[in-house]
């Protein structure tokens, strides 16, 4: 707690002397628990405020990320990296695989970014520096293709999507997975016990996001919640996950509202993540969908989709399952549930309750 409290102290000091933003920041916390004195900043925040938040010279910054906020109409949030901000994700990518696999392990990437700089670039440094083998496969567009490559390169870890994960081992399951990685959207318990039934292995949780350098937390195989990285401090208010940096040297985060919801364990590690705060404020939202059907494996996948006269699913499988599933969870709402052929159900990011048909 010293140790942390002193980075703490140092990245506040760094902040308030390189940003016309954070100005507001008191020159020195006695405590950790003082850092809730200091006000949140939002996404919001982000979005108007990042030139103001950058701490270093343009020239310093080796990766600038540009990400949507909400609806078309807000302006993006645009989060800067310098090559030392870069290197420190590395080095938890390092360390977090290193308690799922070894030297020579082939490992398959099934997951976004895959331009330089990016998620699976920085994952795959992380893994040659222990020896394992990373195998980007991006992803998956053609599970029948996907499932192949996995029988002929025979993966010993995969790092993917809860979903798409959860859909290729029912599309065919591969005695050669001894571990999954499950990241970059809500992963229900239900995705973890079809994967762990049908492949026999074992299924973890990360928590990451842009703002946090893509790694954050880090589930490892002692089962007591996900592992921060030790240069992030993490902390929930009212429910949401609060995010600080502790040595970012390009846009320092202090107290960033993640819009996610969660527990910190007695322990100091990070819960289950339950999903996005705005998806949970409104009637029956996709997580709560996602518990639902995941549990039914004769379901392969589903789309959410907000109509003009309610929600209605559309369903990869069973059908019939799926309404009686739904009819028991929801018993005071009407779902109507439609069949999908699998080109309906491609992938478009993180799972949500879309608003047009797929």
């Amino acid at each position: 707690m010293e140790d942390t409290l002193k980075q703490l102290n140092w990245q506040i000091a760094y902040a308030r002397e390189h940003s016309s933003f954070y100005g507001y920041l008191p020159e020195k916390l006695s405590s950790l628990e003082a850092l809730k004195s200091i006000p949140p900043i939002t996404p919001q925040d982000l979005a108007v405020n990042g030139k103001q938040m950058l701490c270093c010279s343009p020239k310093q910054v080796r990766r600038m990320v540009t990400m949507q906020t909400s609806g078309t109409t807000a302006p993006p949030k645009r989060v800067a990296f310098t090559d030392g901000d870069l290197e420190r994700t590395v080095d938890f990518f390092c360390w977090g695989m290193q308690t799922l696999c070894g030297a020579g392990d082939l490992v398959g990437i099934f997951m976004p970014g895959s331009q330089p700089d990016g998620l699976c670039d920085l994952l795959s440094r992380g893994l040659r520096q222990f020896g394992a083998v990373p195998r980007v496969y991006g992803v998956i567009q053609d599970f029948g293709e996907a499932a192949r490559l996995c029988r002929q390169e025979k993966p010993v870890v995969l790092v993917g999507i809860p979903s798409q994960m959860r859909r290729l081992a029912l599309t065919a399951p591969q005695p050669s997975v001894k571990r999954v990685l499950l990241s970059a959207d809500y992963i229900s318990p239900a995705v973890r016990k079809t994967l762990e039934r049908v492949w026999d292995c074992e299924a973890y949780e990360h928590f990451g996001m842009t703002e946090s350098g893509l790694g954050c937390a880090v589930e490892t195989p002692q089962r007591q919640g996900m592992v921060c990285r030790e240069d992030i401090f993490l902390e929930v208010e009212d429910g949401q996950i609060l995010l600080t940096t502790l040595r970012r040297e390009a846009m320092p985060l202090i107290r960033y509202r993640t819009g996610d919801l969660g527990q910190m364990l007695p322990n100091g590690n990070l819960g289950h993540v339950r999903g996005r705060a705005e998806q949970q404020e409104d009637g029956i939202c996709i997580t709560a969908l996602d518990d639902v059907l995941y549990e039914i494996e004769a379901i392969q996948d589903y789309q959410a989709v907000q109509t003009g006269h309610g929600l209605a699913i559309f369903v990869l499988g069973d059908t019939r399952q799926a309404k009686l599933a739904l009819r028991a969870a929801f018993p005071e709402e009407n779902i109507p549930v439609f069949p999908a052929s699998e080109a309906q159900m491609r992938f478009t990011g993180k799972r949500r309750i879309r608003s047009d048909c797929p």
